[in-house]
């Protein structure tokens, strides 16, 4: 009778999962798919524990030799979890947009986060699966001495949380295009990746467990580093988990808004992060950290920002702010090529500031701790025009590439993606066009040349190296580039006027109908009856 309540408990329960999430792990464990490979990986394992015994030999009762274990039962495990889940992630969401079976989900109730939190929590539960068959040989591992229990518990808490971000990437990608041939290509491309990460998972576990380093677990710095990298994780998992749901939803919804939120919490993120660090160490090295990341970051960012359509929908007008202060705070937060150039330029500018700030406290309070850096005396004005160059260059190649989109969106319509190529190949022309000049010269050397300018990383590199300070190739080109920079800011800035021109419009009658009725169904939901009362 205790049995039937339970049941009876369990069937009430389910009715408040994501029904995608009921449906996806229905179909994945009992997919031939799922059976093959959880099969394989006990099979392996088992094979694993008779040869790695019999490798031993008799010795297995005194010699620690569990490290040689876990090492073999880690490269089953993590092929299951980095290669098999991400890959059939991608599968689950590609072949419902490749099958025309989308469509059926988008005219339901389910919300485009609610799709993607059910096929991501399918993911999960066959991770589980994975690692519940492992467990028990990892438990043997420890019962054999020669691996400790905290390493095997961080171990696989990394391998859980990459396989759960490669399966976030996985879906992000399925989204990328409808067609099925690029699709084909796309499948090629995550397999080629996933290999390589899992290879690099490896050689990363094995190679440093084997060579006898241990992990700091009593190491607070250590711990500090990895709640850094947790937070950095968490950040970059979020943006691409609402990047899928904005791919998934209807293409006159705001895609951007929530995507920007987070780019700006990413950003504060790590200004918070390096700026702790640098208090507590007083190291100026974090301020070099903060500017070559936010410049990655922000110039990555901006390629898909200014790929964006520039054109508003009817339904994102009438949500646009009306008051001066909304609008000069919250207008940079609406999709658009020109509104998300100057989102990027001007949170690189904010960062490029905070590190000029950062540099006069160190000068003030940890100038006598700068000899034993390694900055040398100029340590302050070579960070200051390493981070107007790293401004000036995501300015200019960000700007050029909006504006070549915006010129050829009047010829033919292109996509994010082929917006993020063009990018892409700015970047490579800029630096692969000087080089071969450089080495094409009589007499070939590996000094900076101002060939060089349109290169940013050989001329960052040389803008950054402390050990020679500023040379005057540097100096020249820190007053050429941002020179430059101010021009193609400048022939971005109509753009960026037409962008906040754009006011709020009213809503049709039919449209404030149906949100008045839709406002009144969610203050008093319905309540069921008998369709016989």
């Amino acid at each position: 009778m205790s049995w039937d309540r339970v049941d009876a408990l369990l069937d009430k329960l389910s009715q408040w999962l994501n029904p995608i999430l009921v449906k996806e792990t229905r179909q994945a464990l009992k997919s031939r798919q799922f059976a093959l490979t959880f099969t394989l990986v006990l099979a392996c394992a088992w094979i694993w524990s008779l040869f790695g015994i019999a490798m031993i030999g008799p010795g297995v009762r005194y010699a620690a030799e569990g490290l040689r274990m876990f090492n073999g039962y880690y490269v089953i495990l993590s092929f299951a979890v980095l290669v098999i889940v991400p890959f059939g992630a991608f599968r689950s969401l590609a072949s419902e947009r490749e099958d025309g079976t989308y469509e059926l989900l988008s005219v339901t109730t389910l919300r485009p986060r609610q799709i993607v939190s059910g096929k991501l929590g399918s993911a999960v539960l066959q991770m589980l699966v994975y690692f519940s068959a492992i467990a028990p040989c990892l438990g043997f591992t420890y019962m054999l001495r020669g691996v400790a229990f905290p390493v095997i518990l961080y171990v696989m808490m990394v391998l859980l949380l990459v396989s759960l971000g490669l399966s976030m990437i996985g879906m992000l990608v399925a989204t990328a295009t409808r067609e099925k041939h690029w699709q084909s290509v796309l499948s090629v491309v995550l397999i080629l990746g996933l290999g390589y990460v899992f290879l690099m998972g490896c050689v990363l576990v094995i190679g440093p467990l084997g060579s006898g380093a241990a992990i700091p677990m009593d190491d607070t710095d250590f711990w500090i580093v990895n709640l850094g990298l947790l937070t950095g994780y968490l950040g970059y998992f979020a943006l691409f988990y609402f990047a899928t749901a904005a791919q998934l939803t209807f293409a006159s919804d705001n895609r951007s808004r929530v995507l920007r939120i987070v780019m700006l919490a990413q950003q504060a993120t790590l200004i918070g992060w390096m700026g702790w660090g640098f208090f507590q160490e007083g190291h100026i090295g974090y301020v070099a950290v903060l500017l070559t990341v936010s410049g990655l970051h922000w110039y990555v960012m901006g390629a898909f920002l200014s790929g964006e359509s520039g054109e508003l929908s009817r339904r994102v007008k009438r949500q646009l702010p009306q008051s001066f202060l909304g609008r000069a705070l919250l207008t940079w937060f609406n999709p658009g090529p020109a509104t998300g150039y100057l989102f990027a330029v001007v949170n690189l500018l904010s960062v490029y500031g905070i590190a000029l700030l950062a540099l006069l406290v160190g000068e003030l309070a940890f100038s006598k701790r700068a000899s034993s850096w390694g900055f040398g005396a100029n340590y302050n004005q070579t960070l200051a025009v390493y981070g107007l160059l790293v401004v000036s260059y995501m300015v200019v190649y960000l700007g050029v590439g909006r504006i070549l989109i915006g010129l050829l969106r009047k010829i033919s319509a292109l996509s994010m993606p082929v917006g993020v190529l063009l990018h892409l190949l700015l970047v490579l022309a800029g630096t692969g066009v000087p080089m071969t000049i450089h080495y094409m010269r009589p007499g070939i050397r590996n000094d900076y040349s101002l060939i060089e300018m349109s290169n940013p990383f050989w001329t960052l590199e040389e803008a950054g190296n402390r050990s020679t300070g500023l040379s005057p190739e540097i100096v020249v080109v820190a007053c050429v580039v941002p020179l430059v920079a101010a021009a193609v800011l400048l022939a971005n800035l109509p753009a960026v006027v037409a962008a906040v021109r754009q006011v709020r419009i009213a809503k049709p009658r039919r449209v404030a109908e149906e949100d008045a009725f839709v406002e009144s169904r969610r203050a008093s939901p319905p309540v069921p009856s008998s369709p016989f009362d």
